[in-house]
């Protein structure tokens, strides 16, 4: 079925922030005398949602995890300018705005520091006709805000699809019932079977497939 909207996942997917990201993380473990990861590989195959266990798998449990992820998005937010955007993220969206195909960002970020991270990158902001946010770093759901927005649309589930870089983006789409792609250079490696892609610039022979 034909594409009309896609829904794009910021933090890892369109924005190349993991290397920034594992410092960050990498510093807090050290902070609270756990070992940091021995590499991106290991970041890569530890990073999971819900944040809180991936949290208790590095070390930082139920007792210091809110202390702890508190201190690593003040950290980040000190830091995440440096990450650029993955290469083709622009040339990728024009291309898809030249499809004819709506576009959408949605971010497990709290609105104001995604507002910040996008301000860097207004030709990229500029393409999407919304741009969706948490409003709570440790309880609000990506999902939801996903789902409201899709109740706004006349589009059916077949016709949306996200693109993402984790379990939560590939569970998110599962449970609406959109179609998934996994960005397979982000947070997190693409498990066996889960459609992929390894740079931006696949999407587009993909999405002329579904035409």
């Amino acid at each position: 079925m034909t594409i009309r909207a896609i829904c794009w996942d910021w933090n890892g997917t369109l924005l190349d922030d993991v290397d920034v990201c594992r410092q960050v993380m990498d510093r807090v473990l050290v902070a609270y005398g756990r070992a940091p990861f021995a590499d991106r590989a290991a970041y890569r195959a530890a990073f999971r949602f819900p944040i809180r266990r991936f949290y208790a798998d590095a070390g930082l449990g139920d007792d210091v995890y809110r202390e702890a992820a508190a201190q690593y998005l003040d950290w980040l937010d000190e830091r995440i300018d440096t990450a650029s955007l993955h290469p083709g993220a622009e040339s990728v969206l024009a291309a898809v705005a030249a499809l004819g195909i709506r576009q959408v960002l949605a971010s497990a970020t709290v609105t104001a520091a995604l507002a910040r991270q996008l301000a860097p990158h207004s030709a990229v902001r500029e393409r999407f006709e919304e741009t969706l946010s948490i409003s709570d770093s440790y309880g609000a759901s990506k999902r939801d805000v996903i789902a409201a927005w899709f109740a706004t649309t006349a589009l059916q589930p077949h016709e949306v699809l996200m693109i993402g870089d984790t379990n939560h983006d590939r569970e998110i789409a599962a449970d609406l019932g959109t179609g998934f792609v996994h960005f397979d250079a982000g947070h997190q490696s693409a498990p066996d079977g889960v459609t992929r892609i390894v740079s931006l610039p696949e999407l587009i022979p993909h999405l002329a497939a579904q035409a």
